[in-house]
């Protein structure tokens, strides 16, 4: 679960709480949806989907400490909390910086409608 009370946060403004919060509640959505909905598949393909991904993002998965069977889902997780920020910003359809196998899965697994 989340700690809203957590040190690290306390010296954060109203705003940036908020989308803290929000981001990682979306993050762990994105997780359940990834963990309910991808197939043996796209598990696998887990290592060659992260060399696709934005360097930020692979970067941080692989900092992590994640294992590849981990990458898929830690992927959808975090693509997906930046496209629910996106779309907060108005913003729709595919990010110029987004694989195009990346967002079918995404939008595939969580049935992502923009």
């Amino acid at each position: 679960m989340f700690n809203v009370r957590h040190p690290q946060l306390t010296h954060l403004n109203q705003r940036a709480f908020e989308q803290v919060v929000a981001r990682t509640a979306w993050h762990e959505w994105g997780h359940a949806l990834s963990i309910a909905r991808c197939t043996t598949e796209d598990i696998a393909n887990g290592p060659r989907l992260l060399d696709l991904a934005p360097t930020s993002v692979s970067k941080s998965i692989r900092e992590a400490g994640y294992r590849p069977y981990e990458y898929t889902h830690e992927l959808v997780a975090e693509i997906y909390s930046l496209l629910i920020g996106r779309r907060q910003q108005k913003e729709a359809g595919r990010p110029t910086w987004l694989n195009q196998e990346i967002y079918d899965l995404v939008k595939r697994v969580t049935a992502w409608p923009y």
